[in-house]
């Protein structure tokens, strides 16, 4: 019981550092970000942030995989489980990682930052969301296939397209300040037309 009580605890503070780390990485960006940084606004020693996590690459990766922990949650609860068409469903989509990423700064940072491609964990969170993502996306348009909505023979390539699409929006939304996230939603449908149908009549 008492051994309980210590790892409860432990997963407490674990969890209460990487949401600190969390607000820190998204004022000072990773490279600034020091681990006095976070000990100072955890209200905790540096000794006791590196009891649990041996460096700030370390508290970085948590906090990424927390953000995109959080993202799929989201995606799964508004989205993949939702009653919508899978026609709508990938409208949905489609908003949802776009609002949910504005939020997500070291999450998208992490996604497309050249310096932190250095870091090894990098690589392993972009291609476990990539394959994430292409698969979620793979399940709505084999839904819509069996429903007769979508007349698409590889759901798997076309799942893969979706996503090198997703990530050309991120750009513009993310970076490029003339696009805002009302300017996506209120031309959506004709972009999706795009995708789904081409441009010739």
């Amino acid at each position: 019981m008492i051994k309980e009580h210590i790892i409860k605890k432990q997963i407490q503070v674990k969890q209460k550092i990487v949401k600190v780390a969390s607000s820190v990485f998204n004022k000072f960006g990773f490279k600034k970000a020091t681990i006095e940084d976070i000990a100072l606004a955890a209200g905790m020693g540096k000794s006791s942030i590196y009891y649990y996590f041996k460096s700030k690459e370390d508290i970085f990766e948590a906090v990424v995989q927390q953000e995109a922990h959080e993202l799929s949650l989201e995606l799964e609860k508004k989205v993949i489980s939702s009653s919508d068409n899978p026609k709508e469903k990938i409208r949905n989509y489609v908003l949802i990682r776009m609002k949910f990423l504005k939020e997500m700064v070291n999450f998208f940072e992490a996604l497309k930052n050249d310096y932190l491609g250095n870091l090894a964990f990098t690589e392993r969170i972009r291609k476990k969301y990539d394959k994430e993502e292409q698969q979620m996306l793979n399940n709505i348009l084999e839904e819509g296939v069996n429903q007769g909505i979508f007349k698409v023979r590889n759901t798997k390539f076309v799942a893969l397209v979706l996503v090198t699409f997703l990530k050309g929006l991120e750009s513009s939304l993310l970076i490029n300040e003339e696009m805002a996230i009302e300017d996506l939603e209120g031309n959506l449908d004709e972009i999706l037309q795009v995708v789904f149908y081409g441009m010739v009549k």
